[in-house]
């Protein structure tokens, strides 16, 4: 860091110790210690989570925050609707299904292409989704409609389909790119040294976009091949 701050120095730039923050992610079984990083004698301040270009992240290296976040700003922008969209007579059906796709569908699922989600997050986005819905269409529990015919009512997917047809998209993005830029290599990238535990494993992106293309029927074997051609 000092190196860093020397640097800013010969070109005129200063660093800003208020506005700088460190988040320190510790490696899987190494216990956290918080880290001590100073710019000119000042200390950074250590934060849990840091949000960058509107996501959120988690110094346990998880997006149990970031999913938080995305479904309150959702909420925050259906709430902000409710009189003007939502409960207002004039509007059809299916005009407010398109304000909510474009508004707060797209709120809840911002940077979900980079996602690695578990069924846990998986069930608290698609409870928000079909919840915003019913509340469109003034659907209550009492009524004992099924999620599915909400889903049918609106003409939408489930949210996790829609997240995981994102994830598949922006994969085959990455496979377009040069292999020198860095989401590809991060993507294709693998440890000179070391190896995974016997047992239980960290779920990897990797794993996600597997099992994706299974739902899809699309052969992991040859999806690098299918993909090279953007428009098939």
């Amino acid at each position: 860091m000092n190196a860093f701050s020397s640097a800013c120095d010969n070109f005129g730039f200063t660093i800003s110790s208020k506005k700088t923050e460190v988040m320190y992610q510790p490696a899987p079984r190494i216990p956290y210690q918080e880290p001590n990083i100073t710019v000119k004698g000042q200390r950074l301040q250590v934060v849990e989570n840091f949000t960058c270009l509107g996501s959120t992240l988690s110094r346990s290296a998880n997006i149990d925050a970031e999913v938080n976040n995305r479904i309150a700003k959702a909420s925050s922008a259906f709430g902000r609707l409710k009189k003007t969209i939502w409960e207002r007579i004039g509007i059809s059906q299916g005009n407010k299904i398109k304000v909510y796709r474009a508004v707060v569908l797209t709120t809840l699922l911002y940077g979900c292409e980079t996602w690695t989600i578990n069924r846990r997050h998986e069930k608290q986005l698609q409870q928000f989704h079909l919840r915003c819905l019913r509340s469109i269409f003034k659907i209550r529990w009492q009524d004992r409609i099924p999620n599915i015919e909400v889903l049918e009512r609106a003409e939408l997917p489930g949210v996790i389909t829609t997240m995981r047809k994102a994830q598949t998209r922006w994969a085959g993005h990455v496979l377009r790119m040069s292999d020198f830029d860095i989401p590809k290599q991060l993507l294709y990238g693998e440890f000179s040294r070391g190896g995974r535990k016997i047992g239980g494993q960290r779920k990897r992106y990797k794993d996600s976009l597997k099992a994706y293309h299974k739902d899809f029927n699309i052969d992991v074997t040859t999806w690098e091949n299918a993909a090279s051609d953007r428009l098939a």
